[in-house]
């Protein structure tokens, strides 16, 4: 059996191969992001930004692939993700401790809570570090990106997935796109979701 027919057997749309991590950041075109010039954006902003977008548009993959070429450019990260309100002080704690000039990134800002938020940037003032964060609005951090989910966006995020060239057009079709992406409404990690769910129902359907 090749290695290209075991991929198969496994959903390309399992958790493990959707995440942040082994995804490339795109924009709304599908179009590869620039991370050195947004690095260079972010510099221009003061060393601080929001990447701001709706749930599922990719806000978290971009706020990954940022940190690590930051990092790669020698200034110290920081990475903290907001799972609830109960992190705030673990957050303000990470501000706290980073060293002078670092980035400290925090992925869900809105879950700091007003008074949270306002602490969290008067104390990265106060010890000279930048913030990177997620965020579904305006924050009042300069904004570094924006994004936004599309069809575009989706197919071009599908074709980097193991095993494309054995399932596309077959197992999945491009109609299966169309109506993940129609009724996820540009949020992609749903849209990930329903084609996961057509993936085995096509796989069930296909076995002798």
């Amino acid at each position: 059996m090749s290695h290209a027919q075991k991929t198969i057997r496994r959903n390309p749309f399992a958790t493990r191969y959707v995440a942040s991590a082994r995804l490339t950041p795109r924009d709304a075109d599908g179009v590869i992001l620039d991370l050195a010039a947004l690095v260079v954006r972010l510099g221009a902003n003061g060393g601080s930004g929001a990447i701001v977008g709706a749930h599922g548009t990719g806000k978290s993959t971009l706020l990954s692939h940022l940190a690590d070429a930051v990092a790669a450019g020698r200034r110290p990260v920081w990475r903290t993700r907001m799972s609830h309100r109960g992190d705030t002080i673990a957050v303000i704690d990470s501000i706290r401790n980073a060293p002078r000039g670092a980035l400290v990134c925090i992925d869900s800002w809105e879950l700091l809570g007003p008074a949270g938020r306002i602490v969290a940037r008067w104390l990265a003032g106060r010890v000279g570090v930048g913030l990177l964060v997620t965020a579904h609005r305006e924050t009042g951090i300069p904004t570094l990106f924006r994004c936004r989910g599309s069809r575009h966006l989706l197919g071009a995020l599908v074709s980097q997935l193991p095993g494309y060239d054995e399932w596309f057009g077959t197992t999945i079709v491009p109609d299966d796109l169309d109506a993940a992406e129609a009724e996820a409404g540009g949020d992609m990690r749903r849209a990930f979701d329903l084609l996961y769910d057509r993936f085995e129902q096509a796989r069930s359907s296909e076995s002798p």
